[in-house]
């Protein structure tokens, strides 16, 4: 894994984020790739796990967050482009400082840039890091919780927190056209909680029209999942 970091095999493909109303590209989400010289590609449920107990971790997120934000500096305006950040990421004391050097050098607007982190990243947040948080969505980047629902953190520590969305997991987008399934009692409960919390609400895994349909009608504004295009590089 040092060797692919080094060289160059670790990459991010993206997967787009759409309005739910009428299926238009409003962002994407980076998702780190791991592909090698013979062209096979290792899943990130393989490599990542071991990275985030080492400190390869930081290296990809900054690979990442690197390749991702020289990507949005092509994408016309309003694009975003969404980047996961890690728990000791977040973390380093200089984090705030090396993603507004990569946006002013990229010449790309902070708004343009979403942030994302997990539920149980929520509970690493000290007081420095929650500080670096604030001072990045001061100037406009929007933090995003990743798999809302599947964690461990409260609403006291998300009220205290900058959060501008949350991204509903997979396994609450499911199954969601059964209006008598458990799953939509479930969704629609969680999707009242994330718009009491923050105001944009993401429900990723839509793999049906008739799931996107059923998001829509309860109120969600934006979707992500194969429906609307797998993960691939953006040229």
């Amino acid at each position: 894994m040092r060797d692919a970091v080094r060289d160059g095999e670790l990459a991010p493909w993206f997967q787009p984020i759409v309005r739910l109303a009428d299926s238009g590209v409003v962002g994407y989400e980076a998702l780190v790739r791991w592909v090698r010289p013979d062209g096979s590609i290792v899943e990130p449920a393989t490599f990542l796990p071991v990275a985030e107990r080492t400190s390869l971790i930081t290296e990809i997120d900054r690979t990442i967050l690197e390749l991702s934000v020289a990507t949005l500096s092509r994408l016309r305006d309003p694009l975003f482009v969404a980047v996961n950040v890690s728990a000791a990421t977040l973390a380093q004391p200089d984090y705030a400082d090396r993603v507004l050097e990569l946006l002013e050098g990229a010449h790309v607007r902070p708004s343009r840039l979403h942030l994302e982190i997990t539920e149980t990243a929520v509970l690493r947040i000290t007081a420095a890091v929650r500080a670096s948080m604030d001072r990045l969505a001061e100037v406009g980047i929007r933090w995003y919780m990743d798999d809302f629902g599947t964690g461990y953190s409260s609403s006291t520590h998300l009220r205290d927190l900058p959060i501008s969305g949350m991204k509903l997991d997979r396994s609450f987008t499911q199954d969601v056209g059964d209006p008598d399934g458990t799953a939509v009692q479930l969704a629609r409960a969680l999707g009242g909680l994330a718009r009491d919390l923050a105001p944009d609400t993401v429900a990723e895994g839509v793999e049906t029209e008739e799931e996107a349909v059923a998001l829509a009608s309860h109120g969600r504004v934006h979707g992500q999942g194969w429906l609307y295009g797998k993960a691939k590089p953006l040229g």
